[in-house]
């Protein structure tokens, strides 16, 4: 050691060596050549001394190399508490890209670390020199739960040209499958044809359903299928008389939902020829007018002030007192309000209505674009309202049906009820159907079913 030195650990000549790569640090030679025990100074300078560096991993993608066969990586098999390989110079560089990537979206901190660790672990195990598969990012969640954000990763690596996005699966669409398989066949076929004509995949071509309402009409038709299997082994057997019975089993809105859905099924059975008559063509159901009622005014009192936020003071505000509904709201756009007029556009199906500020609703649009840009100031999202997910998201979308929930949660009040309260406490002051349509934006019909709810004697007939 003292003649050759460290180096001479490496040497094909050195047949032993005492200590390993630390020896020169734990010993210390005399003038004689003897060896003592280590001096406190070395054993402190070998403390300090950062350990060595992981390996780079040997399962790096090479963008030359062809593929064999598809596989997803299997992530349930890397503790979480497993020492990551070292990072490529290019997986540093979009490491780096990253982070300012995220501090230039103003991500919250906790959000920042853990779509960095995720991004962390896919770079330092599959590269970044070649495009890395969604599926092998998604796995990574699904091994290691919800506090593994994906989504964020994968918009930014699709900025970078660096995705392989994955085929997506309508998650309706596989619940319908899922349902369809606990029925026997050929029931479940004949639903499965039916599914496709909703679809426009029929022998005659339409406009398709969105995969969310034909799961909402399978969810009215399941029980009467389940009950119906042990009868029948084809739709073909079913009579009127079947129908009217499983009609007879509900009421209300039930029964009217079920006799929606049984309609659709049927008729799609008999424009493919599966069935040679329609049981249900000559059944219907009365119609049932059902009048909005009042809120109770202790319910309403500080409705406002219970609200959690200046979001959702000012979604609350938006039913409470303009009555929009919750969709409407969700798809407002920034440029739609202005402020310095008090006024907001609202895009509907039947037009464009717009809507005049008061003072109370002034004030808090005020506070929420306040808000809006302290927390998010540099997202491109269009609409007026955003959230943490929908601020970052490249596709920017409205917020969420659920979120549109959670801020009403609070309050202990639907947004449906409390708009009806608006209109029908307004119908009451109001006999005039022309004014509501005006100040609220509703069609005709709407109009006449609050004024007749507020004003009964004004209606020609009784309500059934």
């Amino acid at each position: 050691m003292v003649e050759h030195g460290p180096d001479a650990l490496a040497e094909s000549w050195t047949q032993l060596w005492l200590g390993g790569q630390f020896a020169p640090n734990l010993q210390r030679a005399n003038v004689t050549g003897i060896t003592g025990p280590p001096s406190q100074r070395a054993v402190q300078r070998l403390k300090r001394q950062p350990p060595p560096p992981p390996p780079i991993s040997p399962h790096l993608i090479d963008p030359a190399q062809g593929t064999l066969f598809e596989v997803t990586h299997d992530w349930s098999r890397l503790p979480a508490s497993a020492v990551l390989p070292s990072m490529t110079p290019a997986g540093q560089a979009l490491m780096d890209d990253f982070v300012a990537y995220a501090h230039a979206k103003a991500w919250e901190a906790g959000t920042r670390r853990a779509s960095t660790r995720t991004l962390r672990i896919v770079v330092a195990w599959i590269g970044a020199d070649a495009p890395i598969p969604e599926a092998d990012i998604q796995a990574l969640t699904a091994t290691r739960g919800p506090g593994t954000p994906t989504c964020r990763v994968a918009q930014f690596l699709t900025h970078r040209g660096l995705l392989i996005p994955s085929q997506q699966v309508d998650p309706d669409a596989r619940a319908i499958d899922m349902q369809l398989r606990s029925l026997p066949e050929p029931i479940a076929a004949e639903l499965r044809r039916w599914v496709s004509v909703l679809r426009g995949e029929g022998r005659r071509r339409h406009l398709p359903l969105a995969f969310a309402t034909i799961r909402r009409y399978l969810s009215y038709l399941l029980p009467v299928m389940q009950g119906w299997a042990g009868d029948v082994s084809s739709l073909r057997e079913v009579t009127s008389d079947d129908i009217r019975t499983v009609l007879k089993q509900t009421t209300g809105n039930s029964a009217r939902n079920r006799h929606t859905a049984l309609r659709s099924l049927f008729r799609a059975l008999k424009q493919e020829r599966l069935i040679f008559r329609d049981p249900i063509s000559r059944i219907a159901l009365p119609k049932v007018d059902q009048l909005p009622v009042p809120l109770p005014s202790d319910r309403l009192r500080g409705l406002i002030d219970q609200a959690n936020g200046p979001l959702a003071k000012f979604v609350i505000a938006l039913v409470a007192v303009h009555a929009l509904g919750v969709g409407e709201i969700t798809r407002l756009r920034l440029a739609d309000l202005d402020l310095s007029r008090g006024r907001l556009v609202v895009r509907r199906d039947t037009g464009v209505h717009t809507l005049y500020l008061d003072e109370v609703t002034h004030v808090l649009a005020d506070a929420w674009l306040r808000e809006r840009h302290r927390r998010w100031p540099l997202t491109t999202n269009p609409h007026l309202l955003i959230s943490q997910v929908t601020a970052a998201d490249t596709d920017d979308p409205p917020v969420s049906r659920q979120l549109m929930g959670y801020l009403f949660r609070s309050t202990g009040i639907a947004a449906s009820k409390l708009r009806q309260d608006r209109l029908l406490d307004e119908a009451r002051h109001s006999a005039d159907p022309v004014h509501l349509m005006r100040l609220f934006g509703v069609t005709a019909a709407t109009a006449m079913k609050y004024i007749y709810a507020a004003h009964p004697e004004k209606r020609s007939s009784l309500p059934r």
